[in-house]
């Protein structure tokens, strides 16, 4: 299993857009692409956050190279400081999930 958590500090007046590119990508795409177990993206004050799961490395890699992530991460890319997004990917086949 692999684990992004995607962080961003969007620029000013630039929420609303970023919302709308964002929503494209999570209900649009996301929900259809094989190994996709999670992708929720949030915005909290100025900080734009994405979490995604992915049932491998091999589906992960399919993903990034998907023609609707080459048309809108450059997009999301447009709303954010430095245009620069700061990843943290956790791998492993360890990691439990429990509602409480």
């Amino acid at each position: 299993m692999i684990i992004a958590i995607v962080k961003a500090k969007i620029k000013n007046n630039k929420h609303d857009e970023l919302r709308k590119i964002a929503n494209i990508l999570q209900y649009e795409y996301a929900v259809k692409e094989e190994g996709c177990e999670q992708y929720e993206s949030f915005i909290d004050g100025d900080t734009f956050i994405t979490i995604e799961r992915w049932s491998s490395q091999e589906l992960l890699d399919l993903h990034l190279e998907a023609q609707h992530v080459k048309i809108y991460v450059p997009k999301l890319r447009e709303c954010v400081v430095d245009e620069t997004f700061d990843v943290q990917f956790i791998k492993s086949d360890d990691v439990s999930f429990v509602k409480i």
